[in-house]
């Protein structure tokens, strides 16, 4: 089936939603215990020169084999947009990380899921994302941001109704998230609910009146509703 101009652009707004590369590590820190000061600095490095970073790193990992060195070497693979290559490293960092280390396997699963998606590699991130779902699935508090995460991914997979029902449970969770309700209100444009649509796009322009975002998605939706058909935008 042939992408329509309609679903490049909501793939283009999920992509452009994915937290940018200076936050993708910014739930590191409470995780990673001794070596925390030094990981900071070699993020932060990041920014400034990613290769030499990348290699500042690499020279960490290979004298203390540190979990910490070995993420910022991935980070620093993402900050020169190797996207798919970071990924695979942090995918493979998880799974080699001590199972007891729950918090942090799913922070770095978190982090490769991320990745993939700016790789635009959907499959893949998706099921990043479910490995850590599954994984902290025990503790609620810590799921809306994994199931947005995941809903991006069906997103731009077109398959908008996972994508709902990962961004409804999302927002069971945390009811007041503007984010979630704003990419809800967009799968559902795509799938002809557009009264529903339209309450979710209304709910996050209250939340968040100054997201232009938020305003834009509930014109396409007006506009739809309109038409009858999920709005082009051009």
């Amino acid at each position: 089936m042939g992408t329509t101009r309609e679903t490049l652009k909501f793939m283009s707004m999920i992509v452009a939603l994915i937290l940018p590369f200076a936050l993708l590590q910014s739930d590191a820190a409470p995780t990673l215990g001794a070596g925390n000061d030094r990981f900071q600095q070699c993020v932060a490095s990041i920014d400034d020169d990613a290769a030499s970073a990348y290699e500042d790193a690499m020279a960490w990992a290979r004298d203390t084999q540190s979990v910490q060195a070995y993420r910022c070497a991935a980070m620093a693979l993402i900050g020169q947009n190797r996207h798919a290559e970071g990924a695979r490293r942090l995918q493979s960092l998880a799974s080699a990380v001590n199972p007891a280390e729950t918090a942090l396997r799913v922070s770095l699963w978190s982090q490769s899921g991320n990745a993939w998606l700016l790789a635009r590699e959907p499959g893949q991130a998706r099921s990043v994302f479910t490995r850590a779902i599954v994984t902290i699935e025990s503790d609620p508090s810590q799921l809306p941001d994994l199931l947005i995460d995941r809903a991006r991914s069906y997103a731009m997979e077109r398959d908008w109704r996972h994508a709902e029902e990962d961004l409804s449970r999302s927002l069971d969770i945390r009811p007041d998230n503007a984010l979630a309700l704003r990419l809800r209100a967009a799968s559902r444009m795509q799938q002809r609910s557009f009264e529903l649509a339209q309450a979710d796009a209304i709910a996050a322009v209250r939340l968040e009146p100054q997201n232009q975002e938020n305003t834009l998605v509930l014109g396409d939706v007006r506009e739809s509703i309109r038409t009858g058909a999920p709005f082009e935008r051009n």
